[in-house]
């Protein structure tokens, strides 16, 4: 019983630790690419928003806070432009808007985020 346990054990350390990497067959993925999927799906639920327009509004901001310290890429100033759209939004909306300049206005955010990076098999 004993010759079994200590060739378990030789087996589990010789076979099933370390050494051996496995090859990922996948190509490497922009560090940018997570969060740009998520602020487009964000603002494609900006759009829907079922909630109202101006609790989906403060959402989208919420999500939005901090996005400089995230992985932006070369998109920054994209970024920068959705994040000044959304403030505009949110203006908008306390100043009472009409509902067709609210959409409009979320058009264009829209818009905006399609210029991020998309999902390498995603269609346009």
């Amino acid at each position: 019983m004993k010759q079994i346990i200590t060739t378990l054990c030789a087996i589990a350390l010789l076979g099933g630790c370390g050494g051996s990497k496995s090859a990922d067959s996948r190509t490497p993925v922009e560090p940018s690419l997570d969060y740009a999927m998520f602020v487009r799906g964000a603002a494609t639920r900006l759009k829907r928003a079922e909630a109202g327009h101006k609790v989906a509004v403060d959402m989208f901001l919420e999500n939005m806070e901090g996005y400089q310290k995230k992985p932006l890429g070369k998109h920054k100033a994209t970024y920068d432009g959705i994040y000044k759209n959304a403030q505009d939004l949110k203006q908008m909306l306390a100043r009472k808007s009409t509902d067709a300049e609210v959409k409009k206005h979320i058009d264009e955010l829209v818009k905006l985020t399609e210029q991020l990076p998309s999902a390498p098999n995603a269609e346009k």
